[in-house]
């Protein structure tokens, strides 16, 4: 019995040691309020994370937008940019499930691989070819230009013409051009150059006229071995270049953050839209979110570049992807006729539409 009396005795000194520590050594104050109780930290909703396959171009501004100012952030997504060296190698991983989101031209081997079932679709429009905003350009050899060589298409019979590449939408505005003078592809000499080896081209006279992209354009007239002579919406406007494209991720498992990514995504376009196009945005700071995510890094050509057009709307040129298809199709460049409604899958813009409503 003593012994359990003193085990009691030895643990409340114990106790009463802990209870003295704890209050600082003094005796208990009767006035002193007990301390509130502590508000549980606040849990942030975990953001989903959205694979995108990026080819750093300033067509997908609207994507670089929607980063930069938090629109993806607000829709619960943590967007992930995968750099690849060309549009047409996200399609693969898109069709797999490796990406959510990628970036494609307007090309034969995307219309082979819809043809083919592959699980991708055109969700949205990034840059077409529009008046003062189209960025591929024909530009001269500057004295084919300043001695009046060539004052207009039909004047083009006969020369040596680059395009960045052959069986491409490229060879197809390359093919209207000549159209404007009674020109076919027989009556030049056509020839495959990247835009680096036109400019080389141009200063050594291999080539004497070439459809070049935006800034590569604006360097050779930096150069002055060639002329900005005519930009392709003059002859051919309203050509779909590049486009957003979803993969099984989006267009069946997860629909809803299909959905909140093209809200975002919209939010950005028009952004850019407001700032660049209608002119009552910062532009500023769309130059700045532009050479944050491409390789553009001078400022000053900016300024004299050509900027895209991207549709407030996310309006895709129907018309004009029906006329590329048909063109790839009488070449033998597709398999097979495409029908136009397994191409383009419209659901995701008409959500954002009826979130933001229309651009005025």
């Amino acid at each position: 019995m003593r012994k359990r009396w003193i085990e009691r005795g030895v643990l409340g000194a114990l106790l009463v040691g802990l209870l003295v520590s704890l209050s600082g050594g003094g005796a208990p104050r009767a006035s002193a309020a007990p301390a509130p109780p502590q508000a549980p930290a606040a849990v942030l909703p975990q953001l989903q994370q959205v694979k995108i396959g990026d080819v750093a171009a300033s067509s997908a501004v609207g994507v670089y937008l929607a980063q930069d100012r938090g629109y993806f952030q607000e829709q619960g997504l943590n967007a992930e940019f995968l750099r690849f060296d060309s549009g047409s190698l996200t399609v693969a991983p898109l069709s797999v499930g490796e990406l959510d989101v990628g970036v494609g031209v307007v090309s034969a081997a995307l219309f082979n691989a819809i043809g083919r079932g592959v699980d991708v679709r055109l969700v949205a429009p990034q840059s077409r070819y529009e008046l003062g905003y189209s960025q591929l350009i024909l530009d001269l050899r500057r004295d084919l230009a300043d001695s009046g060589a060539i004052r207009d298409f039909a004047d083009l019979r006969g020369r040596t013409i680059a395009v960045l590449s052959l069986a491409s939408t490229n060879e197809l505005v390359m093919e209207r051009a000549l159209q404007q003078g009674g020109l076919t592809v027989n009556d030049v000499n056509l020839v495959p150059l990247g835009s680096g080896d036109q400019i080389t081209a141009f200063a050594n006279g291999s080539i004497d006229a070439g459809l070049l992209t935006e800034p590569q354009a604006t360097v050779a007239a930096d150069r002055g071995v060639a002329v900005k002579w005519r930009e392709a919406a003059e002859w051919s406007p309203g050509v779909q270049v590049s486009n957003i494209l979803y993969g099984p991720n989006f267009t069946q498992r997860n629909v809803d953050a299909g959905q909140r990514f093209m809200l975002a995504y919209l939010k950005g376009v028009r952004d850019y839209y407001d700032a660049i196009i209608a002119g009552r945005g910062d532009r500023e700071a769309v130059i700045a979110t532009l050479m944050r995510y491409t390789p553009l890094q001078d400022r000053a050509l900016y300024d004299r570049i050509l900027f895209v057009y991207i549709d407030p709307n996310l309006a895709f040129n129907e018309g004009d992807l029906r006329a590329t298809i048909q063109w790839h199709l009488d070449r033998g460049l597709i398999e097979r006729p495409v029908d136009l409604s397994t191409v383009i899958d419209g659901r995701f813009v008409q959500h954002a539409l009826s979130v933001l409503g229309r651009y005025p």
